[in-house]
């Protein structure tokens, strides 16, 4: 849950923290030094939702180690599309939010929670930091 100051200056700002189920090598290799390509990743609002969706890949054990990053100054433009948390399970279409007016973007922020993003035109402004849960 967002306290009412991170959800003021996320407003204001027009930023946002997303979390990203990854692995320990993708820590390592991608995110601790934000050697991100220009492609898109899979993000959560959802801190639990990331840890229950991380994998280590090294040993394909879902369950060993559960490793998240967490990815701070997000910008609106970096939105590429949503899933709708109103979903059928046979449901896995993703949604454009090109083209979008911000406020519908925001809207659409604040009511999801599984979103699309190009970070790579952002790399030098976000800020990225390992979560880890044994």
């Amino acid at each position: 849950m967002k306290s009412y100051t991170q959800f003021i200056n996320e407003q204001i700002n027009e930023t946002y923290t997303m979390y990203s189920g990854i692995s320990l090598d993708e820590w390592e290799n991608i995110w601790e030094e934000k050697n991100i390509k220009d492609r898109i990743t899979n993000v959560s609002s959802d801190l639990f939702f990331a840890i229950g969706y991380s994998y280590n890949y090294s040993d394909g054990d879902l369950m060993k180690l559960r490793t998240v990053v967490k990815i701070d100054n997000i910008p609106l433009e970096a939105f590429v599309s949503y899933r709708n948390d109103e979903y059928d399970d046979d449901d896995d279409d993703f949604y454009s939010m090109n083209n979008l007016p911000d406020e519908e973007k925001k809207n659409i922020l604040n009511n999801n929670s599984l979103f699309l993003v190009n970070l790579f035109p952002y790399k030098e402004q976000i800020i990225t930091k390992l979560i880890k849960k044994e």
